[in-house]
C-alpha cells in the first residue's frame, strides 16, 4: 500500500509517521486492488486535524477528524474510514458491478402531494469521459458523477464529498456542469459561477471516444428546490430537468419513468 503524507503548518515527526502508516495500512485486507492513500496532517489552533483519501477498487473514499493531539486524531480517523469502507463492501459484496443508480428506500412527498422516488448514484469516481460511457451504458439522457480528485487541495474539508458533477443532454448538445473548488471552498454557490462544458464528440468509440470539453461562457443550470423543480417538469413537460438543489447543495436531476417523477442524488 503506497502511503503518501503531507503536512500543512507542522513537521511530521518520525514516530508520527510509522504510527500513521502502520494504522492504515490495515484498511489493505478490505481491497483486491488498493492503490494509495494521502494523508494530510495540519493544525488549527488547538485542533490537530488528520485527513486521508484512499483510493481502491475504482471508489475513492474521504474522511476528516480533529482532536487534541495528533495521535488520537488519527485513531478517530481510521475508525471513520474503516467503517465507511465495511459498509461500501457490505452494500456491494453482492454486486459483480457497481451500478450507476440504486433505488434507496426513500419516498418524499413534493408541496403538490406527489410522492417522488429517489435514486442515489454509485459513488465510484468519474471523469468527464467515464460519465459519458455510463450514461451511454445505462441508456440515459443525463447523469450525476462524483469527480474523483489527484490530491487534496488547502482547506478541503468535505469537498470531496461535495465535487459532484451533471453530465446531459440539451437538445443536440451534450453538455457538462461543474462546481469550482473555490466555491465549495467558500461554500458559495453561485451558479453563475458554475463551469459549463459543451462537450464534442470527435470519435464516439464505446470504449475510448474522444471528447473535447470545450467551456462555455452560458450557465445552463437552474438553482431551485426539489418542490419548485417537480412544479417546473409537470408544467413544462420536459423528461428530466437537472438543477442545483438549493436546499441541499447538490445537483439534482428530476425525471419522468412512465407515470412516476423521481429524482436523482448524489451518494450522501
Amino acid at each position: 500500500m503506497k502511503i503518501n503524507i503531507t503536512a500543512r503548518k507542522l513537521e511530521v515527526s518520525k514516530n508520527l509517521r510509522e504510527y500513521a502508516e502502520k494504522k492504515f495500512s490495515r484498511l489493505e485486507k478490505y481491497f483486491n486492488q488498493l492503490i494509495d492513500a494521502h494523508i494530510i496532517f495540519s493544525i488549527d489552533k488547538l485542533d490537530h486535524i488528520a485527513e486521508i483519501v484512499v483510493n481502491g477498487d475504482g471508489v475513492q473514499f474521504y474522511g476528516i477528524e480533529k482532536s487534541g493531539d495528533m495521535y488520537s486524531s488519527v485513531d478517530l480517523l481510521i475508525d471513520k474510514i474503516e467503517k465507511q469502507v465495511v459498509k461500501y463492501k457490505e452494500k456491494h459484496s453482492s454486486h459483480k458491478v457497481v451500478p450507476l443508480t440504486e433505488m434507496i428506500n426513500i419516498e418524499e412527498t413534493a408541496a403538490s402531494g406527489k410522492k417522488i422516488k429517489i435514486n442515489q448514484v454509485s459513488h465510484k469516481p468519474l471523469d468527464g469521459i467515464g460519465a459519458y460511457l455510463e450514461m451511454k451504458l445505462n441508456k440515459m439522457d443525463f447523469i450525476i458523477f462524483k469527480q474523483g480528485v489527484m490530491e487534496v487541495k488547502e482547506n478541503s474539508v468535505n469537498y470531496l464529498n461535495k465535487n459532484y458533477a451533471v453530465l446531459y443532454k440539451d437538445g443536440d448538445v451534450l453538455k457538462m456542469v461543474e462546481i469550482p473548488f473555490e466555491l465549495i471552498q467558500k461554500n458559495n454557490y453561485d451558479p453563475q459561477k458554475f463551469i459549463t462544458y459543451n462537450l464534442e464528440i470527435k470519435n464516439d468509440s464505446p470504449v475510448k471516444p474522444e471528447i473535447t470539453f470545450n467551456k462555455s461562457k452560458e450557465s445552463s443550470i437552474s438553482s431551485m428546490t426539489m418542490n419548485d423543480a417537480v412544479k417546473k417538469i409537470e408544467a413544462d413537460g420536459a423528461a428530466f430537468i437537472p438543477f442545483f438543489n438549493i436546499e441541499t447543495n447538490y445537483f439534482n436531476v428530476v425525471y419522468k419513468k412512465g407515470n412516476s417523477i423521481e429524482l436523482m442524488v448524489p451518494a450522501f
